[in-house]
């Protein structure tokens, strides 16, 4: 990442309003994550209702980031929230781990975001008795999980 995606990055969030207390960015290959450090009841407007103005934000940040270079996935977090929905998430594919392993039927989770259901084939690729797959569109697309 060039050092100007910084500045953008802190220009993009100065049109919110907001003021974070600390913005950290770790490059890697793969991932830029992006972590900013905040009020909570600030990050609200950031995080927005489920987590749409956040989602909308990463892919903007995302955009900017990789113009012109070998794309790499961004994950942005305010205030702690992808870390709190991350450990959600993991409850969420353990209990339908146990209802598959129970029941042999595929377990179907809640609406998930794009980075949300992302985030939970991730968590299953290497698994040896679980696999993950969507169906749907938009607003209907659904996560399953089943076993391999």
């Amino acid at each position: 990442m060039k050092p100007e995606d910084t500045i953008k990055i802190q220009e993009l969030l100065q049109l919110f309003d907001i003021n974070p207390s600390q913005i950290t960015i770790i490059d890697t290959e793969e991932l830029v994550t992006i972590t900013v450090e905040m009020d909570e009841l600030e990050a609200g407007r950031l995080i927005g209702r489920f987590a749409q103005t956040l989602d909308s934000l990463q892919l903007i940040i995302s955009l900017m980031i990789n113009q012109g270079e070998v794309h790499r996935h961004v994950l942005l977090d305010v205030a702690g929230y992808r870390a709190r929905r991350l450990t959600t998430l993991e409850s969420m594919v353990e209990n339908a781990k146990n209802q598959v392993q129970q029941t042999g039927a595929p377990c179907v989770l809640p609406p998930l975001s794009p980075t949300e259901r992302r985030q939970v084939h991730l968590m299953l690729e290497k698994d040896a008795e679980f696999t993950s797959y969507s169906e749907g569109y938009g607003q209907d697309r659904r996560l399953f999980i089943s076993s391999r």
